[in-house]
């Protein structure tokens, strides 16, 4: 996506980007009635823009402002972890979700991984749809945290 007309730039994270991702992120979760967890669940949010090389952190701009984040990072069995995909609620609807969930994808095959996971929660309706409608499959095991459906797919 480019950035003319409000249109969404996809782009590698910032540290100037770690404010509106812990916003984005932490009205999204309240939305939907969870409190976060900046010290748990939400920690990685709190130094989004600033992970090291091994970790792949993007976020949608439009305007110069970051409207939603994604990240993917590494696991130990050669797989990633995708975390931290949130778009907000006033920009969705616009493909902005489907272009992160897709730079995310490109990262984990550009470092050569296997397998891409991520945990979720079901109620999140919009988030498993593009997850379900992009190849993703629904995992029988569960996760251990505070998600409820646990997703993978094979790159």
């Amino acid at each position: 996506m480019n950035g003319a007309s409000g249109v969404a730039t996809i782009r590698r994270a910032t540290p100037a980007d770690g404010e509106a991702a812990r916003r984005i992120v932490f009205e999204t979760l309240r939305a939907y009635g969870v409190e976060p967890e900046p010290h748990g669940h939400d920690a990685d949010v709190m130094t989004f823009g600033q992970e090291p090389p091994s970790i792949d952190a993007f976020v949608a701009d439009v305007g110069g402002v970051a409207v939603g984040t994604v990240m993917v990072a590494p696991r130990d069995d050669g797989s990633g972890w995708l975390s931290k995909f949130f778009v907000d609620r006033a920009h969705r609807g616009r493909g902005i979700g489907r272009s992160l969930l897709g730079r995310a994808v490109d990262a984990a095959r550009e470092r050569g991984y296997h397998r891409l996971g991520l945990d979720t929660r079901t109620y999140f309706h919009e988030a498993v749809h593009l997850y379900e409608s992009t190849g993703w499959k629904l995992s029988p095991d569960k996760p251990d945290r505070a998600c409820d459906a646990f997703y993978y797919l094979d790159l």
